[in-house]
């Protein structure tokens, strides 16, 4: 974004931040959908501030807004410790590793015995 060597500019920085505050808006809009949803409760800042308070004394420190999405949807369930356990879950799980050169693999010479005539 900022070109060869140097840093993104002020004006870059600040439009990523507020990109990704859109999107933690967007995924906590989505979060009390599917706490109402699972939970049958109307989701006020109470309950939210419970939930979140449960949720950290679950995982340790709260995750993403988009990885508690991710764990609500994975435990279809409102309760902290369910949800906690799908965050670690989606913490274990393998991610696809970058692609690196590998290199060539190494000829072989041939052993005597694959290159001796068969018997017929």
């Amino acid at each position: 974004m900022g070109g060869q060597g140097r840093p993104p500019s002020r004006t870059s920085m600040l439009q990523q931040r507020a990109d990704q505050r859109r999107r933690d808006d967007d995924d906590i809009q989505e979060m009390r959908r599917l706490l109402a949803e699972f939970s049958g409760q109307e989701i006020d800042d109470q309950f939210m501030e419970t939930f979140s308070r449960g949720l950290l004394e679950e995982t340790g420190a709260l995750p993403p807004p988009r990885i508690v999405v991710e764990a609500m949807k994975e435990s279809k369930s409102a309760e902290p410790r369910r949800i906690a356990d799908a965050v670690r879950a989606y913490y274990r799980r393998p991610r696809p590793r970058p692609q690196t050169a590998q290199p060539p693999p190494q000829q072989q010479e041939p052993s005597p015995a694959d290159t001796a005539p068969t018997p017929a």
